[in-house]
């Protein structure tokens, strides 16, 4: 009884494999996020692009700064003549009036030159409006992110380690019946012959041990 407790717990604590595989895509996302913002700052090229989209939320009025808005922003601007559309969401402070429909606001955007899709607006990638609180932020989460990657990748490794050697130390359990001297298959009840060592049994084909 105390063995099936044990075996049903460890079960239950298993990360269920789509679970998993989320935890790691939003991790490596998170961690996406603050690289591409740090090196956009330091190596990244600007252009002019067009705002075509926005939206400012309040979300709490006694927010610290730029905490209190959550702010989406849809853009598009044109390298080498080849138009590259982004999105971002992020919390500040700003709040610009709502676009109207058919309305744009040029802004500048940072990106890459070898690789334009990763972009953003200027002013998340510019060290000098994000401050030092942000700039040591997105540094640091990505160790943090990596961290927690590992641990979870690491447990589920473990989990599964485990149950394999579980498995192998099992002992194995004789699957046929006896009666008297005869034994009998488990699955359909054929006599096996007396004697008898195959594994399966010649009747219904049903594994013996």
């Amino acid at each position: 009884m105390k063995g099936e407790h044990r075996h049903g717990k460890e079960k239950n604590n298993k990360i269920p494999p789509f679970m998993l595989v989320l935890i790691c895509a939003c991790l490596l996302f998170a961690m996406y996020i603050s690289l591409s913002t740090i090196a956009l700052g330091l190596w990244g090229d600007t252009v002019m692009g067009t705002v075509d989209s926005y939206d400012s939320r309040l979300d709490n009025t006694d927010a610290g700064a730029n905490r209190s808005r959550t702010v989406s922003k849809g853009y598009y601007f044109t390298v080498n003549s080849r138009e590259y559309r982004g999105y971002v969401m992020y919390v500040s402070d700003e709040a610009w009036p709502r676009l109207a429909e058919g309305e744009t606001r040029s802004e500048r955007i940072s990106y890459f030159s070898f690789c334009p899709y990763i972009s953003k607006p200027s002013a998340l990638a510019d060290f000098s409006q994000m401050g030092e609180v942000a700039i040591i932020y997105h540094i640091l989460s990505p160790i943090g992110y990596l961290l927690l990657l590992l641990l979870v990748t690491g447990a589920s490794k473990r989990n599964r380690k485990m149950k394999q050697a579980a498995e192998k130390v099992a002992a194995p359990q004789n699957n046929y019946a006896r009666g008297g001297t005869n034994m009998y298959c488990p699955n359909c009840g054929h006599q096996l012959p007396e004697g008898a060592a195959a594994r399966f049994c010649g009747e219904c084909g049903e594994r013996l041990y």
